[in-house]
């Protein structure tokens, strides 16, 4: 009875952001297409988060907007923030997103055999939340907020357990 007790008091004192889930994607299709399995997450404001590796082996973030009467301002990137740290809207090496009116994608790293450099990719793995702050065509500024409870899980099941991320 105790342990009920306590398990249900857990419950129930939980942040509701740690109730968030990470899904992972594996496409169907004809055996001659390129599949990419594909981690996502959806926020309660209808933003959401996919993470994916290309062809190519870079490791591509895209922030979408899912409500068709909003848009980004445009060749406009937004600027990202995991938990306290520091703020950013550059691909590495310095890059520029690539953005369209619904959709904003960062190139997070480069996979060299099995390893990545790539604090970004690290402190999504390990961080609590990720906050996005942006402009729309409109004017208007916004920021929306993503939990990262289970993303390890998820990153890890389409990039490989063996992948090893280097924060340099």
């Amino acid at each position: 009875m105790v342990r009920r007790l306590c398990a249900a008091m857990l419950i129930i004192t939980l942040p509701p952001h740690s109730c968030a889930e990470w899904k992972v994607i594996s496409p169907i299709g004809d055996n001659s297409e390129t599949k990419t399995d594909v981690t996502y997450t959806q926020n309660d404001a209808g933003y959401s988060i996919k993470l994916c590796r290309d062809s190519v082996n870079a490791i591509r973030s895209r922030f979408s907007i899912t409500n068709s009467l909003l848009r980004f301002t445009n060749k406009s990137c937004p600027t990202y923030q995991v938990d306290r740290g520091m703020s950013q809207n550059r691909s590495t090496n310095d890059a520029p997103c690539i953005s369209s009116p619904s959709w904003s994608e960062f190139i997070l790293g480069q996979i060299d055999g099995n390893s990545v450099k790539s604090s970004t990719l690290l402190a999504l793995m390990n961080g609590i939340s990720i906050t996005f702050y942006f402009r729309l065509s409109n004017g208007d500024y916004r920021e929306t907020k993503f939990s990262l409870y289970g993303s390890k899980r998820a990153m890890i099941t389409i990039f490989d357990e063996e992948l090893a991320i280097d924060a340099s």
